[in-house]
C-alpha cells in the first residue's frame, strides 16, 4: 500500500470509530473491506487500486446530500475531478432556483479530438431519509448494508442509490488518468453529468434539457448508471445488467457498446444481462433525443429505497467496466489487460 493510501485508511478508519455511539451504529472495520477489495478480481486495479475504489465510495457515501442540497458532495466531487483535467461547465448565466447539477468537461486530447465526445451520468442526491451513519460491512458476503435492515417502520437506505455509481467513476476516471491519459494515450471528449434532485422527479435532468439543452450536442452516446442491479435481473449470475430496448439492440450506438460489454466479460469471465425494466425511469429519460441515451447500466447497489446493500466486488467490477468501455470507445484498449496497475503501461496502448 503507497503512504497515501495507508494515510487516507487511518483517516477514514477515524472517521468511522467516530460512529460509534449510543444508537447502536458501529465502526465499519476497514481490515475486513481491505480484504474483500484485495479478494476481487480486476482487470485494471491492482490491490492498492482496489482498496482505494472501496474507500472512495465509504467517503463519498457519508457526505449527506438529500435532493435540494447537494452542496456538499457536489463540492467534494468537484475537488477530486478537477485534478484529473475536469473542468467545470458553468450553469446558464441568470439562472434562478436552478437544481445543484455538477457539469465537467475534460477536454479531448491528441488525434481524438475531432470525435464526438461522451457523457457519462450518475445522480448525486439521495432520498430524504437516508442515513449513511447506519452503514456496516459484513465480512462473509463482502456487503456494505444498514443495521436496520429489515426493522419495521425505518429506514434502512444508506445512499447506495447512486453514490455507488458516483464512486465508480470518480475512480474510474481516476484509473484512467493515472494509467493512460497521463501517459500520454489520447481520448475524446468527455463530458461528466453528477445530476440534482433525481428522487425529486428528475429535476436535474429536466432542467438541463431545457434550458442548456447544448450539453448533449456533439456526443456519440449518453451513459448512464443507475437503478438497483438486482431488479428483475439474473444478478449474481449477471454481474452486469444493461437496460435497452430489444430494438435498440442491433442499431447504434447501443450495439457497440453491447459489443464492447460482450468483449469486457469474455476478458473478466463474467457474464452480463440486459432488461427494458427502467427504460423510463432515471434522468437519461428525460434527455433529450440529441443525447443518445437509449442504454443504461445498473448501478452496484441493490434494494430500492430500502435494504439497500452494495458489494465491494461489484464496486471494483464496475470500476473495470467503465473503464474498459472508454477505453474500448476510443480504440485505446491494450493489447493485454494485466491485472496489476504498476504492470498496465500505457505504450502498449492501441492509439489512433
Amino acid at each position: 500500500m503507497t503512504r497515501v493510501s495507508a494515510l487516507n485508511s487511518a483517516l477514514l478508519l477515524l472517521a468511522w470509530s467516530s460512529l460509534a455511539d449510543t444508537n447502536n451504529s458501529v465502526a465499519v472495520d476497514l481490515a475486513q473491506v481491505r480484504r474483500a477489495a484485495t479478494n476481487a478480481q480486476s482487470l485494471f486495479l491492482g490491490p492498492d487500486e482496489r482498496m482505494r475504489a472501496a474507500e472512495t465510495f465509504l467517503q463519498l457515501v457519508q457526505i449527506k446530500g438529500p435532493s435540494g442540497r447537494e452542496q456538499l458532495i457536489r463540492e467534494e466531487l468537484r475537488r477530486r475531478l478537477t485534478p484529473l483535467g475536469a473542468m467545470e461547465i458553468p450553469a446558464k448565466a441568470g439562472a434562478v432556483n436552478a437544481p445543484l447539477n455538477l457539469l465537467m468537461e475534460i477536454v479531448a486530447t491528441g488525434g481524438l479530438s475531432k470525435q464526438p465526445g461522451i457523457l457519462f451520468n450518475a445522480h448525486m442526491d439521495t432520498i430524504a431519509s437516508s442515513n449513511p451513519e447506519r452503514l456496516a460491512f459484513d465480512p462473509t458476503s463482502g456487503d456494505f448494508f444498514h443495521l436496520d435492515d429489515g426493522v419495521s417502520g425505518k429506514s434502512s437506505s444508506f445512499g447506495g442509490d447512486d453514490r455507488s455509481s458516483v464512486a465508480v467513476m470518480v475512480e474510474a476516471f481516476r484509473v484512467l488518468h493515472e494509467q493512460f491519459w497521463s501517459k500520454g494515450v489520447a481520448h475524446r471528449r468527455i463530458v461528466l453529468l453528477f445530476t440534482a434532485d433525481e428522487e425529486r422527479g428528475c429535476a436535474g435532468a429536466k432542467y438541463l434539457s431545457r434550458e442548456q439543452p447544448e450539453v448533449f450536442a456533439g456526443l456519440d452516446i449518453s451513459l448512464a448508471m443507475d437503478g438497483p442491479i438486482e431488479l428483475r435481473s439474473n444478478y449474481p449470475t449477471d454481474s452486469y445488467v444493461l437496460v435497452v430496448a430489444k430494438t435498440n439492440e442491433v442499431v447504434q450506438p447501443y450495439q457497440r457498446v453491447l459489443r464492447l460489454v460482450e468483449n469486457f466479460c469474455a476478458r473478466s469471465r463474467t457474464t452480463f444481462g440486459r432488461t427494458e425494466t427502467g427504460l423510463s425511469s432515471g434522468d437519461f429519460a428525460y434527455f433529450p433525443p440529441v443525447a443518445k441515451a437509449g442504454l443504461h447500466i445498473r448501478s452496484p447497489v441493490r434494494g430500492w429505497h430500502s435494504r439497500e446493500r452494495v458489494k465491494v466486488k461489484d464496486l471494483i467490477g464496475h470500476t473495470d467496466l467503465m473503464c474498459f468501455l472508454l477505453l474500448g470507445w476510443d480504440n485505446t484498449l491494450p493489447e493485454r489487460i494485466a491485472p496489476d496497475a504498476s504492470k498496465n503501461p500505457a505504450s502498449r496502448a492501441l492509439r489512433r
